[in-house]
């Protein structure tokens, strides 16, 4: 790990977007229709930043493939008719990344058709350097498969990337690359995604520590 960094990667939900609520919801319904029960540890081991087909395997092993793809198709429709609000300080944090050059990648668990939708509600087409989606992997976080693709994609090393989760499950995910991790999360996530490797946690990217970039040894960030 590096505290000078060379390229910045996000994951989506949770950290672009605010959707803790709405992920919760669903997940909630779908367990009071299935009678499962869900702990808090649930949601943030196999829920919160995790591929749908993990979270069946662990929570739901008992549906079958009709089943599974059912709630997929309810999922899509129900994220559809979402409107997205930005977390607080991130896009003016992209905007000031992209005028410095500072490459970034968006790296999510959710699909490219709703990271098209994100990035369209939010204006913010173009600036990320590189995408990757659960369509682009075969294993989903807590693998690290995702980020090393990007990492690959950007050209970069692993160790000078900096990666920003608010799921323990990405964390590990980030922290398996060998890059640093800045976790986003309210004050009762931090404990958790400190444990899974976040070097520090903030509420939102309004409350950004400084960050040096090689780029330039002289760029420091945020300038807001």
């Amino acid at each position: 790990m590096t505290s000078c960094y060379e390229a910045v990667l996000f994951d989506m939900d949770g950290v672009i977007i605010d959707t803790e609520n709405s992920v919760t919801a669903f997940w909630q319904k779908i367990a009071q229709t299935y009678q499962v029960e869900l702990t808090p540890a649930d949601f943030q081991q196999h829920i919160y930043g995790c591929p749908a087909i993990h979270t069946f395997d662990m929570l739901f092993p008992q549906l079958s493939a009709d089943e599974r793809q059912k709630i997929m198709a309810d999922m899509e429709t129900y994220e559809i008719n979402l409107t997205y609000t930005a977390v607080r300080g991130v896009v003016s944090f992209l905007t000031i990344l992209k005028q410095h050059a500072i490459p970034t990648a968006i790296v999510t668990s959710g699909d490219r058709w709703k990271v098209q939708t994100v990035c369209q509600q939010l204006g913010i087409e173009g600036m990320f350097s590189v995408q990757v989606t659960v369509n682009d992997i075969r294993r989903g976080k807590p693998y690290p498969d995702c980020y090393l693709l990007a990492a690959e994609k950007l050209e970069k090393s692993p160790e000078h990337c900096l990666v920003f989760e608010d799921a323990v499950s990405g964390v590990k995910a980030a922290i398996a690359t060998g890059a640093s991790c800045i976790g986003i999360g309210k004050p009762e996530k931090a404990s958790a995604l400190r444990q899974a490797g976040a070097s520090t946690v903030i509420p939102d990217f309004l409350a950004l520590p400084s960050l040096q970039f090689h780029k330039n040894k002289n760029l420091t960030l945020p300038l807001f």
